[in-house]
């Protein structure tokens, strides 16, 4: 750095710190101002010769630059070409959990079980091991003792051993409620969550095991896996955060789920008014009265298809539709192609005493009449993803009928649906050789193209618009994303754990993982999904080169938008061990 001084046209003399460096692209020497000082006569009052005064300045400022790139300067010496690795040596340290232990510390789960800890008599640090579950589970998703075989590949020291990590389980379970109370308080301070409306689903997850117990049990599931299952029913608030969950016994029906997380989270949580969004599979007269009962609303789907008549005379009546703009999501694309016009949407409603049998008192069901709002919509985007979904099915079926032995009952479930004359043995599931040629159901076909596109809603909130309560039941779509990130991304399942009470320890790691995914996402103004933040996490590695340095060996977009969102610097190219500590450090202050 060197002071510039610049005759003036003027007479006056201006003056300014210039630096220079190597263009990259020319490799010549150019220049550029590091600061503008002004006029020498600006400064003849301060200092007796303005120039020789900055001159000096500058010189310091040279020797301060060099001395603190000599300090950042890192020196690794020689290589030897003929060093060889060692057998299972890996140099590659995880740092995507930074990020994590920001929303982590964030949510003061750390004091919560540094609290609790303080009145029991275990060696272990029960933090630790929520953390190693809760990271391993974003970043490396596997079993208990894979993760704790993970510890070492983490840049931060874990106080547990390998057996104290099922210990914690147990402890976890005893803390689950007032954890996920704490963790619903600590969201609705620091993210303003709201509770006005809520998405409820169910969804399962089955055990690598053939034998039933009193938690686990077989029922109904979509992968038809034969296996016992536990189901889970989750809710989620209106920006699609987790607020609860809770685990049943897997032959339990999906409508019979709702009631009870309701009502404890109601009790727990002290909720107002809110209006819950579910599936058909939740749309029960016991239900919809509970809800009613207690002053809440709902909205809920409705089917067409084996609905009576009446409806169905409803829904394919062409009067009354109105063409409704912005109604649809871009979430709800069934592909990628990006649409020169906004595909077509249709809305009628109509108030309608809908008659549902509700359990009374003495155990019986009666039928009772209840005022909704009935809501029918046409959806081009769902119609065309109905089709498709179709085709998929009917080019399978084609190769069934062509050659029926190649595949199994469970191997050609879907497409069954459109082939006739085909028999299973219902003991292998094997194709039975008959003398009847299987061929293709044109009837079943036509049927279904019929409903393509056509879904029903029904809703207590008579008064709030129709494009409004389609918009929200659209959104329903994120609780279905949840699911599938607990069980793509996160690889919940297959369960590695047998008893019960591990089996609530783990599902709780799993419902933490998926919350500080999510608000992780809220931090970045969903600018990102989950799932993009999961892939960058997960790269996000340094590699170990000597001397107790690092080299980052990923960055992109997302990681800068993490960083300036948590105010952590994720960007330097090299790291030593004790930046590393400093960034440990940095990730456990609450923003």
């Amino acid at each position: 750095m060197y002071l510039k001084v610049t005759p003036q046209k003027n007479g006056r003399v201006n003056l300014s710190f210039v630096e220079g460096y190597r263009d990259p692209v020319t490799k010549k020497v150019k220049h550029k101002v590091i600061e503008n000082l002004g006029y020498v006569d600006e400064y003849l009052d301060l200092y007796e010769d303005p120039v020789k005064h900055f001159k000096e300045v500058a010189r310091q400022l040279t020797l301060e630059k060099k001395r603190q790139d000599a300090e950042n300067e890192i020196f690794l010496g020689t290589v030897n070409a003929d060093e060889v690795m060692d057998e299972n040596e890996d140099a590659m340290q995880h740092l995507g959990f930074l990020p994590l232990s920001s929303i982590y510390h964030e949510l003061k789960l750390d004091q919560f079980l540094i609290n609790r800890q303080r009145s029991l008599s275990i060696d272990y640090s029960l933090n630790d091991v929520m953390q190693l579950l809760v990271y391993t589970r974003i970043l490396a998703p596997g079993s208990k003792i894979a993760s704790y075989r993970k510890k070492d590949k983490i840049a931060r020291p874990f106080k547990c051993d390998w057996y104290d990590v099922y210990r914690a389980l147990d402890y976890f379970t005893d803390y689950r409620e007032d954890i996920i109370l704490h963790l619903h308080e600590q969201v609705r301070i620091h993210y303003k969550r709201k509770t006005d409306v809520v998405f409820y689903d169910v969804t399962n997850f089955y055990f690598e095991i053939d034998k039933e117990d009193d938690f686990r049990k077989k029922g109904f599931c979509k992968h038809n896996t034969r296996k016992p299952l536990v189901q889970m029913g989750l809710l989620l608030d209106s920006d699609a955060i987790p607020i609860t969950y809770q685990l049943f016994k897997g032959n339990t029906h999906d409508s019979q789920t709702m009631m009870p997380v309701l009502a404890k989270t109601r009790e727990d949580y002290g909720l107002g008014r809110i209006i819950v969004v579910a599936d058909k599979g939740l749309n029960s007269g016991d239900n919809i009265a509970f809800l009613m009962a207690k002053g809440d609303g709902f909205i809920f789907s409705q089917k067409i298809r084996g609905a009576n008549k009446e409806l169905q005379s409803y829904v394919f009546d062409p009067s009354g539709y109105v063409e409704k703009k912005g109604v649809v999501k871009t979430a709800d694309l069934w592909n990628e192609q990006e649409e020169k016009r906004e595909p077509v949407f249709r809305i009628k409603s109509r108030p309608y005493p809908q008659e549902f049998w509700v359990t009374h008192a003495n155990g019986k069901k009666h039928q009772i009449p209840i005022d909704v709002k009935q809501i029918v919509c046409y959806n081009e985007l769902y119609a065309r993803r109905q089709k498709h979904k179709r085709a998929e099915l009917l080019e399978k079926a084609q190769k069934i009928i062509v050659n029926p032995k190649s595949y199994t009952k469970q191997e050609a479930q879907g497409a069954l649906r459109y082939i006739k004359d085909i028999e299973y043995d219902p003991e292998t599931g094997e194709c039975i050789n008959t003398k009847r040629i299987p061929y293709l159901d044109t009837d079943k076909i036509a049927e279904d193209e019929k409903y393509d596109g056509y879904y029903a809603i029904i809703t207590s909130e008579v008064d709030m618009p129709d494009h409004e309560v389609a918009k929200r039941y659209h959104e329903l779509w994120e609780i279905e994303r949840s699911f599938r990130i607990t069980k793509s991304d996160l690889e919940t399942r297959p369960v590695n754990v047998s008893l019960e009470n591990r089996i609530e320890g783990h599902f709780l790691t799993c419902y933490i993982a998926l919350l500080i995914l999510r608000l992780l996402a809220k931090r970045l103004d969903e600018k990102h999904a989950p799932e993009q933040i999961i892939n960058s996490l997960r790269k996000y590695q340094a590699c170990f080169i000597k001397d107790n340095v690092y080299r980052v060996a990923y960055y992109d977009t997302i990681l800068k938008d993490i960083g300036d969102a948590l105010n952590l610097c994720l960007n330097r190219k090299y790291l030593r061990t004790g930046e590393i500590r400093k960034l440990v450090a940095d990730s456990k202050k609450i923003i």
